[in-house]
């Protein structure tokens, strides 16, 4: 059996579940959908108790975080593949649920169906966190992804053998926004899990607003600090971007200039993301890194 398992946070998950039950019904595959509510507002509980129907539902008295709320699954999913989904999620592509199954007889242990956006240029308002993701986000093919298998890991589609996410969860010591995804990626490494990337993406719906996205960017650069702190591995550095540029500003001494050139223009930086207008994905990158030599210095 399949497990579909989505978490919520303040969203109308109903259409994603009304699409899932139509593949479902359309494919060999046994499939169960189980969502847990993460401390939503009793008006998106409220909504989402339709699905109650077709899935189980699971509320939670309070916000346990992204971490913390998907090792949750292990006690209220059955199946021997959980198939991991975020709640936004638009567009689920025909014989979804085939395209994971075909590959259930090999012996991959995780597989990674990718995430794309919709061609629709975005207004002012949204257009930061769209064209990230058009650049980065959705370039990643399967042939591109499994260079790098662990590195373009993401949680929003992919799916693991209960016997291996039993072995290896995500750290609940990261709280918040952000890369809960790349520590679980590199422990997945650190285990020698096979993991093979697919082409079986879903559609991103929910576009953050420049104001979101930026703040989120700050939150995850953040929590990447965190971990770095606490996990204490060299290794770590080489799955994650970010790290590989720091550690190469460091290698060339220019760590410290970087931070003085981000005192001096992270508020038009971050004026001009707010805008919509201007937003380069080399520029994006700059302003990361600033972020993050900030976060280690702080």
């Amino acid at each position: 059996m399949i497990s579909v398992c989505i978490p919520i946070h303040n969203y109308d998950v109903r259409p994603l579940v009304s699409v899932l039950m139509q593949r479902a019904a359309s494919s060999a595959a046994e499939v169960e959908i189980v969502c847990i509510d993460d401390g939503s507002e009793d008006k998106f509980v409220d909504m989402n108790r339709s699905i109650e129907k077709a899935a189980k539902y699971v509320v939670l008295g309070e916000n346990v975080g992204r971490a913390k709320v998907r090792n949750l699954f292990l006690e209220q999913a059955k199946g021997d593949w959980l198939l991991f989904l975020d709640d936004d999620c638009m567009v689920i592509p025909d014989r979804f649920f085939e395209k994971y199954t075909e590959h259930l007889d090999r012996e991959y242990e995780v597989l990674v169906g990718g995430s794309t956006y919709d061609d629709s240029f975005k207004d002012r308002e949204h257009r930061m966190r769209w064209m990230y993701g058009k650049q980065v986000e959705s370039k990643r093919d399967a042939e591109s992804r499994n260079r790098e298998p662990y590195l373009s890991f993401m949680t929003n589609n992919f799916m693991i053998q209960r016997r291996v996410f039993e072995k290896i969860r995500f750290d609940e010591r990261i709280k918040g926004y952000g890369h809960e995804d790349t520590l679980f990626g590199f422990r997945l490494k650190q285990a020698g899990t096979k993991m093979l990337h697919i082409d079986n993406a879903v559609v991103n719906g929910d576009i953050d607003t420049n104001e979101q996205f930026l703040q989120k960017t700050k939150e995850s650069i953040k929590n990447l600090a965190k971990i770095r702190q606490f996990l204490n591995e060299p290794t770590f550095d080489d799955s994650v971007r970010l790290l590989r540029a720091y550690r190469k500003a460091e290698k060339l001494r220019i760590a410290w200039t970087i931070k003085v050139w981000h005192h001096l223009t992270k508020r038009c930086i971050e004026k001009r993301f707010r805008s919509g207008q201007g937003f380069t994905l080399t520029l994006f990158n700059l302003y990361k890194l600033g972020e993050f030599v900030d976060c280690l210095n702080a």
